[in-house]
């Protein structure tokens, strides 16, 4: 059976905008992981200091790699990046990654074993959080639903010196838990994963995204979209393991402050941005599959088309209706 069968590809959709002090960090973190069938895929949605000098110099000291590098001619947001590095990956999997995170050299095979144990359509892992200079601040982010803190003695430790820390105690070697979210139980439109570097979607999911033909409205916090709709598709699970380091800084969109990214201290207009996508995310995902109807009802018959869209309309919980107050204030 070896000599027929092969693991699944991985496409990295790196999606960058002025992050030249952290990109190069981002890319060796992929290129250090331990599975070893994937290909990187760089969007720079137009920076405007050295991101892209620092990509190309990259891409020149590791030939090995197989690397694609788009800059776009203007600036169109996460999820056209998104797209546009879509359409040229070759990978079964695919992964959007922020280039200012950093993945743990697990993330990749961890994510990959979950897919294949569960077969839903996106997988999401719990995260860590590092500042500007690669200092870990946290284990337990609350970006990670249901994360328990780790009580593990880390204070001022870097990135590299927690990899050493993990690898010295076998911390990535244990069982892992994988949560399956049906998406009959959990429902349409609330947040039920980490943000968007957290995630491995199935490519052959987010192929039907490419059917979107406007995406100026979604330019911002896009990973709620496509994660709301591959969960709408297909399901979804968490893995129960600290895989990748979310970086806050100064730039980041979300940020309250270098150390605590608690939501209700969240910035003014990302509040705001934040409220407006929930209760724009049904219309939208309505629009976006109605535009396409014939299409979604070749792919999974009239009678599952229907049971989409009841799922997107009808199913709500004390999170959406609690979203839906607060928004009415903005």
């Amino acid at each position: 059976m070896e000599d027929f069968l092969n693991l699944p590809k991985v496409s990295f959709i790196v999606i960058t905008h002025n992050f030249e002090n952290f990109v190069c960090d981002c890319l060796k973190s992929i290129k250090n992981q331990t599975y070893k069938n994937f290909e990187i895929i760089v969007v720079d949605d137009v920076s405007k200091d050295s991101t892209p000098l620092k990509i190309q110099d990259f891409i020149n000291q590791n030939k090995d790699l197989s690397v694609k590098f788009i800059e776009n001619e203007n600036n169109k947001g996460q999820l056209a990046s998104f797209l546009e590095g879509l359409k040229v990956a070759n990978g079964e999997f695919i992964c959007a990654i922020d280039g200012d995170d950093v993945l743990f050299p697990e993330y990749c095979a961890m994510h990959i074993e979950a897919h294949l144990k569960t077969c839903v359509a996106l997988t999401s892992c719990y995260q860590a959080e590092i500042d500007e200079n690669n200092v870990i601040h946290s284990l337990y982010s609350i970006d990670s639903p249901n994360k328990k803190c780790d009580k593990f003695n880390i204070e001022n430790k870097t990135y590299g010196e927690f990899l050493q820390y993990c690898s010295a105690n076998n911390i990535n070697k244990e069982d892992t838990e994988v949560r399956v979210l049906d998406n009959d139980k959990y429902s349409f439109a609330t947040w039920h994963w980490g943000p968007t570097s957290s995630a491995m979607m199935r490519k052959s999911v987010c192929d039907m995204l490419l059917l979107i033909d406007k995406t100026r409205t979604l330019k911002i916090t896009a990973d709620k979209f496509i994660f709301s709709f591959c969960h709408l598709i297909g399901s979804s699970a968490i893995i129960n393991k600290v895989l990748y380091a979310y970086r806050r800084h100064s730039s980041n969109y979300s940020l309250a402050n270098p150390v605590m990214g608690n939501k209700k201290y969240l910035k003014e207009k990302t509040q705001n941005n934040y409220f407006r996508n929930n209760k724009k995310i049904r219309s939208q995902m309505l629009k976006f599959i109605s535009s396409n109807k014939e299409f979604f009802r070749e792919k999974f018959n009239k009678t599952n088309l229907i049971l989409i869209y009841k799922r997107i309309i009808f199913s709500f919980d004390a999170r959406f209706f609690k979203g839906l107050i607060k928004s009415l204030f903005i």
